[in-house]
């Protein structure tokens, strides 16, 4: 979720490796079949098309020629209907709400029926399916439909949009709220209970993932057009979130009234999610603070004393203060001013905001110039509070006006206020970039002082300046305008893979640092390294080209990110065991130490690393997921292998494959 995200979980991304190993019973000549629900919309689409085509131009002209009807001119909803127009206007928020429809409030039930363990992180989490889905192979022949049905336009001269093939279109909405005071368990179960009915029953095309705790909640909702619907396909996607944020305040006005929510529209239809994910959690962002030390009052306009006293006596830790985008903007002007980065080193390795020192030093020649880029590289949040702890960080930061950013503000919350009470009083003020990078790259078209990309955790995997839509998705081939420029640009601020150092800029393939489990930059050339693809070589290749293929493969698995590189970090991370989420260590065996000593006769990294007898482990690792994707990994393995008690078999969940109750499912269906 930008960092309205959920920091334990894998980035989404899909590559034409990781399609490749993904075995699909439904493919002939290397294509997906469609589902049938897919074929039946398709031709639902094609059908219109031709019905469009037999009509004639004149009829089109007359179309496109009529003023609107009276219920077109006084319905809101009506005027964003698929129809001809040059110049799309941006709805209001009038013309959003209309035809809302409250969601209706739900009984407290003791237990969810719908919960599901999704690892020892969310033991009880709930997932509801969007009903509302559209794949790859659907929306490449949707597309090819649509260029066909133009090209034929183009021969009979008609200029006219009426009956054109409509494109489905997604929405998100990013945004998290703390609530003061925090929420009774009673209120938590009976939100989530809220959430669950209006996914299940009133919108049914949301997705994404929605953190909820007593303190609030931390989200990322997407929602998609749907096919039977005449309202304009981008239109309907928005609104549907439009409605969804004012079911939430009308859930708890008080608690949702001055929430920044964070609106992206008009992406392509892949961005949805296709399902939506509610995690009860203790923490919306884990830092490992003390709940004294933590943000309960949020600063907006004048910097104000960073601890103080409550009405009732108690500590009150303020957070920093809030800086629209272009107040953040003329302050990275500052000389005095440091810019601290709080998402972690990957995020920061393909962008930052460091482009007021290079425009500076360029335009008044006399040394670097602006807010100075401070990236504490951590792994996690929770290395924050020993980074601020040590003694060089407290000498950067003395005395200087302190600013912070994170991908949409959540993160800037917990850290700032933790500043504040370790050294509020030694800096001149703390303060804390509003909406994060997603608001500064809106309010800046051309990037302003940001240079490379904005990592997300949504479908859209990386955004950057002009490119709203990202970069998730696979990656095509064939060569990019600019495509030079674009290294030299990377290279300049370290982004490269971490096996062949190409300049690149994406994380794919989900490939994780061999000693801290943190993504690594991958290119797509050393990712056509993977062991599907060699599986594939084999067939026809030498035994020698298989060896040499399998070696790189092997070589692939044990990379490093470049934190673990410079640190000297040589220990695999699955030979400690990890305890207080990944920040504290204590081997399996005694053949190393934390901080380095005595090693062991396991082969080293493939990428330089040293001898075992420097070994080192890693300060903190980074564990996605607590756990469940690995045993959805594992069921997906063992489904594919015959259980050796076959019909006798009681247990109705094996995860073994069951020919016959196959058979009898397919039978009864």
């Amino acid at each position: 979720m930008t960092d309205d995200t959920i920091e334990d979980e894998p980035p989404p991304a899909n590559t034409a490796a990781d399609d490749g190993e993904k075995k699909n019973n439904h493919r002939k000549n290397g294509k997906r079949r469609l589902s049938k629900r897919e074929r039946k919309n398709l031709k639902k689409q094609k059908t219109s098309a031709a019905a469009a085509a037999a009509n004639t131009t004149a009829a089109n002209k007359t179309t496109t020629t009529t003023s609107p009807s009276a219920t077109e001119q006084h319905s809101p909803q009506a005027s964003h209907a698929s129809k001809p127009s040059t110049v799309k206007a941006q709805p209001t928020l009038e013309e959003y709400h209309a035809n809302y429809i409250p969601a209706p409030s739900v009984k407290i039930s003791k237990e969810n029926a719908d919960s599901k363990s999704l690892g020892k992180w969310f033991p009880k989490a709930s997932v509801i399916k969007s009903k509302v889905s559209y794949g790859n192979d659907y929306l490449a022949k949707l597309a090819k439909e649509k260029k066909k049905q133009q090209q034929q336009k183009n021969e009979s001269n008609d200029n006219s949009s009426a009956n054109t093939i409509k494109e489905p279109k997604a929405s998100l909405v990013l945004f998290y709220q703390y609530v003061n005071p925090t929420w009774s368990n009673a209120k938590v179960s009976s939100f989530l209970a809220y959430l669950t009915n209006i996914a299940q029953t009133h919108r049914t095309n949301i997705g994404g993932r929605i953190r909820v705790s007593s303190e609030g909640i931390n989200a990322t909702v997407s929602a998609a057009s749907t096919d039977d619907s005449d309202v304009d396909a981008e239109f309907e996607a928005a609104q549907t979130l439009r409605h969804f944020t004012k079911d939430l305040q009308n859930f708890d006005a008080d608690a949702f009234k001055d929430t920044d929510f964070k609106y992206v529209d008009g992406l392509t239809a892949d961005r949805h999610f296709k399902e939506l994910k509610l995690l009860p959690v203790k923490e919306l962002v884990f830092y490992g603070i003390r709940e004294g030390d933590c943000a309960t009052t949020n600063a907006t306009a004048a910097a104000s004393p960073a601890v103080g006293e409550s009405d009732n006596g108690n500590k009150e830790v303020k957070g920093g203060v809030h800086l629209e985008a272009s107040d953040y903007h003329e302050m990275l002007k500052r000389n005095d001013a440091v810019v601290i980065d709080v998402r972690n080193h990957y995020e920061a390795a393909i962008g930052r905001f460091d482009g007021q020192m290079a425009k500076e030093k360029s335009e008044e020649q006399e040394g670097e110039g602006g807010a100075t880029y401070i990236d504490p590289k951590m792994r996690k949040s929770t290395d924050f509070t020993s980074w601020l702890a040590e003694e060089e960080t407290k000498q950067k930061l003395e005395g200087k006006t302190v600013m912070m950013f994170c991908t949409g503000g959540i993160r800037c919350e917990r850290a700032s206020a933790y500043l504040n009470s370790q050294i509020g009083n030694k800096v001149k003020g703390v303060f804390q970039l509003k909406g994060g990078i997603e608001r500064y790259l809106k309010e800046f078209p051309d990037g302003g002082f940001w240079r490379g990309k904005n990592f997300v955790f949504d479908k859209r995997e990386a955004i950057s300046a002009g490119n709203v839509n990202g970069d998730g998705g696979v990656i095509r081939s064939g060569k990019k305008e600019g495509k030079k420029e674009e290294e030299e640009k990377m290279l300049e601020w370290g982004a490269e893979c971490a096996k062949c150092k190409k300049p690149w800029d994406r994380y794919i393939g989900k490939r994780k640092c061999y000693t801290c489990g943190v993504p690594v930059l991958v290119c797509n050339d050393c990712m056509s390294q993977s062991s599907s693809s060699t599986k594939k070589k084999k067939k026809g290749a030498a035994a020698a080209a298989s060896t040499t293929s399998a070696a790189a493969v092997e070589d692939l698995k044990s990379i490093r990110c470049p934190l673990c590189v410079s640190e000297g970090v040589t220990v695999p991370a699955e030979d400690v065991e990890w305890t207080d989420n990944g920040v504290r260590g204590r081997p399996r065996t005694s053949s190393f130490s934390e901080g380095g000593g005595e090693g062991n006769d396991k082969k080293a990294p493939a990428d330089g690393a040293p001898k075992k007898s420097e070994s080192k482990a890693a300060k903190s690792v980074l564990k996605w997921g607590g756990g469940h994707a690995k045993k959805k990994k594992d069921q997906r393995s063992w489904s594919r292998r015959p259980c050796q008690f076959g019909a006798e078999c009681v247990r109705k969940d094996c995860f073994f494959y069951h020919p016959e109750r196959e058979s009898k499912s397919k039978k009864e269906t």
